[in-house]
């Protein structure tokens, strides 16, 4: 072989060799570039589904507002007793009514009304064993087709936001409150509810201070929405708050 061509075939591997190395290198900025792609990405996604499960609890907390005036509207309109059905296991709400006077019970697993469930029934029976003496007759609840319940399928109610469910309920009558099962607020003719307490999250929430409470006053039926995992105030007298106190901040 001769010098020239010697030469010449060094010179085409080391252009070779520089077009390997330069591709290797424009390889590694496209990687970078798409490694930082991918992570504003995700950032943006995860506060994306942040700010739509927020959304999803505020339009909750809305149509469970709307349900409460419907409610206690309702029992003035018709002269029945009402009631909301608060499924926690299936994230629902559920107006019904009563034609029958309504003796609400304290801690009582229906709130003094007839048994709606096999856990109620069996709740209540228990009870009944324990106690003594004669029993006043339980009203009978019945699902209601009204404003905002208008479904054809009245028993199913109204389903929270997507990945929206009930933290907990507290009522007049089930202080202690309530995570799984049904929980109950009642209405009766006259202007009157229950004071309660409703804590509305997103399913993904981990902490007390993500969630939302909707707070019912007794005297007027008006609803408050607190951020934040609120309980009920202990009653000051009698089992009943001031209307003053309903109002504060």
């Amino acid at each position: 072989m001769s010098a020239a061509a010697a030469a010449i075939r060094s010179t085409h591997a080391c252009v070779a060799r520089s077009e390997r190395r330069g591709e290797r290198g424009l390889t590694l900025v496209e990687v970078i570039v798409t490694v930082a792609i991918i992570a504003l990405m995700t950032t943006a996604v995860a506060f994306g589904s942040g700010a739509v499960a927020n959304a999803r609890v505020r339009s909750s907390t809305s149509m469970i507002a709307g349900a409460i005036r419907v409610a206690y509207g309702r029992a003035s309109a018709t002269s029945k007793s009402q009631r909301l059905v608060f499924d926690l296991d299936h994230a629902r709400v559920i107006l019904e009514e009563s034609a029958g006077a309504v003796l609400v019970r304290k801690n009582d697993a229906a709130g003094g009304a007839e048994a709606a469930t096999a856990e109620e029934r069996e709740a209540i029976a228990q009870a009944d064993r324990i106690t003594k003496g004669p029993r006043a007759p339980r009203a009978r609840f019945n699902p209601v087709k009204a404003v905002g319940f208008e479904v054809p399928d009245t028993n199913g109610g109204r389903p929270l936001g997507r990945g929206v469910k009930f933290r907990r309920v507290e009522t007049g009558h089930s202080p202690e409150g309530q995570t799984t099962g049904r929980a109950y607020l009642y209405f009766w003719p006259g202007g009157r509810t229950e004071r309660a307490v409703i804590q509305v999250e997103a399913a993904s929430a981990e902490r007390p201070e993500d969630a939302m409470t909707l707070v019912v006053s007794p005297l007027t039926g008006k609803v408050r929405v607190l951020a934040g995992a609120r309980s009920l105030d202990p009653p000051r007298d009698d089992g009943t708050s001031s209307e003053r106190d309903e109002r504060a901040p």
